[in-house]
């Protein structure tokens, strides 16, 4: 069996193949990885585990591999014609050129990353899962025009103030964010979207409607790094 187990800054993620089809899948908080590797370690099995993200060294592994090889194979496993990848993470989002082999990473303090909209649910004390759902009742969305995130925090404020609803200053949040991944992204017409913050819908539409470029968001976004990382391992080891 091939396992790919990808631990994240704020999620841990895992993927195992057997003959090259998912058996199974699971994403738990990051400080609780070890619950992923139990069901399989009470099998007779052989086992090869490849590990990606940001704690992929410390965890237990056959291989471990950038986030950068992990998202590449694990995007053309559901889109084998990608070309440009965009994986949002928690601390940083990635550009991944496929035609040319290159990438761009933003850092933690800019609005494009998934703690930029952890900040932004913890100021309303409201789910970060919630924001998608809130994003469609804007009539209009609040200008947010600061990439930093500490610094958005008090345009979010002043749009409040200006009588921008919380919906609308969400929208505004979503719209900023978008702009930023787009300012790194070089000129593509498809783009493919990965990492658990794309399961908020109002991250998609506002990309859509900002780069102008068609989306692509494959199945279970949040597990495709793992999952290249599974496919890495049966590059390793075909027999299992």
């Amino acid at each position: 069996m091939n396992t790919g187990l990808d631990v994240g800054s704020t999620t841990a993620k895992i993927v195992r193949l057997e003959s090259g089809i998912i058996t199974a899948s699971k994403v738990v908080p990051s400080h609780r990885w070890k619950e992923l590797l139990e069901d399989g370690n009470k099998r007779d099995i052989i086992e090869t585990i490849v590990s990606t993200g940001y704690f992929r060294r410390t965890v237990p592994h056959t291989a471990a591999i950038t986030e950068i090889t992990a998202a590449s194979l694990g995007v053309k496993y559901y889109i084998p014609d990608a070309q440009v990848i965009v994986d949002v993470g928690g601390q940083d989002t990635k550009v991944i050129d496929l035609r040319n082999n290159t990438f761009l990473i933003n850092d933690k303090c800019s609005a494009g990353t998934g703690a930029f909209l952890e900040l932004a649910a913890h100021y309303f004390d409201i789910p970060v899962e919630s924001l998608g759902k809130l994003h469609t009742r804007a009539r209009r969305c609040a200008l947010i025009n600061n990439t930093c995130g500490v610094f958005a925090i008090s345009e979010m404020i002043s749009q409040l103030v200006g009588g921008y609803t919380m919906e609308e200053v969400i929208c505004g949040i979503h719209q900023a964010f978008a702009r930023r991944i787009a300012q790194m992204l070089p000129p593509v017409e498809t783009v493919v979207l990965i990492g658990g913050t794309v399961l908020n819908t109002g991250i998609v539409e506002s990309f859509e409607s900002i780069h102008g470029s068609t989306v692509v968001v494959p199945p279970s976004p949040q597990t495709v790094n793992a999952l290249g990382a599974a496919l890495y391992g049966k590059k390793l080891r075909p027999e299992i």
